[in-house]
């Protein structure tokens, strides 16, 4: 049902200005005679056109104008559709052990195969996708936040390459331990910053969230109910490669260093729609880890584990990004789009046409008042 409203309601007043121009327009102005009238009674008196065609042009213009004020509005409906925009952070390992060859000759190392097959991964996604980097050893970091623009990610991963020998390279290959609780706990405050203000968390909430994921695995992981009105989650992917290997940090010297369970992690990405794939090449992934994976969380959401052992292909790591990307399909959505329409210019344009009228009518002899 489409709603009416006003933008300037209170244009409206100067509608009381109507009568009393025709008051002031019958008082003060002497009507003797009209120059056509039909001459079949003994008193000639002019036709109704003739009589009120000048006072109802007038009111009509009156009206016209005011209404072009006030504008009034009422709602219009239609579909549009549109290709999902996807958001994926790409979160690679760079720990020492990632140096290790890979190839026949010992020129390649896993590290160098897993940034340039995700180079090739960003290549596949739709220009709609918002992509972002996290690398990690011991612990993580935010190297390209998500963007649009595919030539700074691929930027982005030639920084993290050991042929470019950077900085952040140097201080990642240092530390040779896999902290992939955090690695996946980075990204998910990356979405959550990037949510509007009023459905963003606070730092205060993101940091009881936290530690409320530390110590023991739990049951069952609670979601704020402002991010489930939302559907945090849709659309949102996160793509780990790791050559580590992963437990759940439930001890009490993890706790004391403030690293969340993995599990409980794990969980909670799933429980907020947000898709998992973690890609191992050679580590090894504790059961309860493999369960919370790959178990279903609240919604029905899946996780992946793509396992490969130590010594492996290109062509394999380019066929799990190439089916990663096929299970990320960008879907057609479609959308009921709501917006107000005006009426001010068609009230405009019929005040200009009585007025032209107006000042026509006036003129000519038939209606000319003498």
């Amino acid at each position: 049902m489409q709603e009416l409203d006003l933008q300037y309601p209170l244009a409206l007043l100067l509608l009381v200005l109507v009568p009393a121009l025709l008051h002031a327009q019958k008082r003060f102005v002497r009507r003797t005679a009209f120059s056509s009238t039909a001459c079949i009674s003994e008193a000639p008196r002019p036709g109704f056109v003739t009589k009120h065609a000048v006072d109802v042009t007038g009111v009509l213009f009156v009206v016209a104008a005011v209404c072009s004020l006030a504008n009034v509005r009422y709602d219009s409906y239609w579909q549009k559709t549109y290709l999902e925009s996807k958001w994926i952070m790409l979160v690679q390992d760079l720990s020492g052990s990632m140096g290790r060859p890979a190839g026949q000759r010992g020129e390649t190392t896993l590290s160098d195969i897993s940034l340039q097959e995700a180079q090739s991964f960003v290549n596949m996604r739709h220009r709609g996708d918002l992509i972002g980097i996290v690398a990690f050893s011991n612990y993580a970091k935010l190297i390209c936040p998500p963007t649009f623009d595919k030539s700074i990610l691929r930027k982005k991963l030639e920084l993290l390459g050991r042929k470019n020998g950077s900085t952040v390279f140097q201080e990642f290959a240092v530390g040779g331990a896999t902290n992939a609780s955090y690695a996946v706990w980075l990204p998910l405050c990356v979405f959550f910053m990037l949510l509007p203000e009023e459905n963003r968390p606070t730092l205060d909430e993101l940091t009881d969230f936290r530690r409320s994921l530390l110590g023991r695995t739990q049951k069952k992981i609670g979601i704020p109910e402002k991010l489930k009105k939302i559907d945090f989650g849709q659309g949102m992917a996160i793509v780990l490669f790791t050559d580590g290997r992963i437990d759940a940090n439930k001890s009490d010297e993890d706790v004391r260093r403030g690293i969340p369970n993995f599990v409980n992690v794990v969980q909670l990405v799933k429980n907020l729609g947000v898709s998992l794939y973690l890609i191992v090449v050679g580590g090894d992934i504790s059961s309860e880890v493999k369960a919370a994976v790959q178990g279903a969380g609240e919604n029905g959401s899946l996780g992946t584990v793509f396992y490969m052992p130590r010594w492996f292909s290109r062509e394999k790591v380019k066929d799990v990004y190439r089916k990663i990307n096929e299970m990320e399909t960008n879907r057609l959505l479609v959308r009921v789009v709501k917006k107000k329409k005006e009426t001010r210019m068609a009230f405009g344009l019929a005040a200009m046409c009585l007025l032209v009228a107006y000042c026509f009518i006036i003129v000519l002899p038939r209606y000319r008042r003498l």
